[in-house]
């Protein structure tokens, strides 16, 4: 499995991702949109989704931060395409309504521990 993510947060648990063979590339250059299009351009080598790319209930203009887990994959997945595709679509529309805001740092770690608890949640579920 293949965690990209661009919260700092899963750096903190780089040893647990490791111990379950889970890959973790950090990209701390992207922004939320930037993660679904990294991600997208790797379903079209291969991979598959193993998250929806619009987990949870923040609005993709609110945080600047997602976490996507892909597994590698013989063949185009052609859900994963199409899910994520629907998902850049919809980010770029919450974009155009409504700037991101430059959030206080406070207010960005909260964001962080949220899509650092969903994915890890998540994580669970999947190896167990």
């Amino acid at each position: 499995m293949l965690l990209i993510t661009n919260n700092e947060k899963f750096l903190e648990s780089e040893d647990f991702l490791k111990s379950n063979d889970i890959e973790l590339k950090f990209l701390d250059n992207k922004d939320y949109i930037g993660i679904l299009e990294y991600s997208r351009d790797l379903i079209h080598k291969g991979y598959e989704l193993l998250t929806h790319p619009l987990y949870g209930s923040v609005k993709p203009n609110e945080t600047i931060y997602r976490t996507l887990i892909l597994k590698a994959n013989k063949e185009l997945d052609f859900n994963s395409l199409s899910l994520i595709e629907d998902a850049i679509e919809t980010a770029n529309k919450f974009k155009k309504n409504k700037i991101t805001p430059l959030w206080t740092e406070s207010v960005k770690d909260d964001f962080r521990v949220i899509d650092y608890d969903l994915m890890s949640k998540t994580i669970d579920r999947i190896l167990n």
